[in-house]
């Protein structure tokens, strides 16, 4: 169970199998759709903490403003040029 705020922000998390314990500020994750302590809770996903300031919310991950290049190497993204460097 993950332990919101009123935010949806991810508090603490619990190992418990008692879903009669779920509340609004207490929620089951699964494997899928993970909690992060310090991530948030949001239309029904939890999210990891916010990696670049420029980066979105799609679905439970986080999306940079390009996608990521498909070819091998050692990319890392670059939030100042907003771009993949290699």
């Amino acid at each position: 169970m993950a332990i919101l705020d009123n935010n949806g922000k991810v508090l603490n998390i619990i190992c418990c199998n008692d879903e009669e314990l779920e509340t609004p500020n207490c929620i089951s994750y699964t494997e899928e759709n993970p909690a992060w302590v310090d991530g948030d809770f949001v239309d029904g996903f939890f999210y990891s903490p916010q990696p670049f300031p420029s980066w979105t919310r799609n679905q439970g991950v986080w999306l940079p403003p390009t996608p990521r290049p498909e070819s091998e190497g050692n990319w890392r993204w670059d939030e100042e040029t907003q771009e993949w460097q290699d």
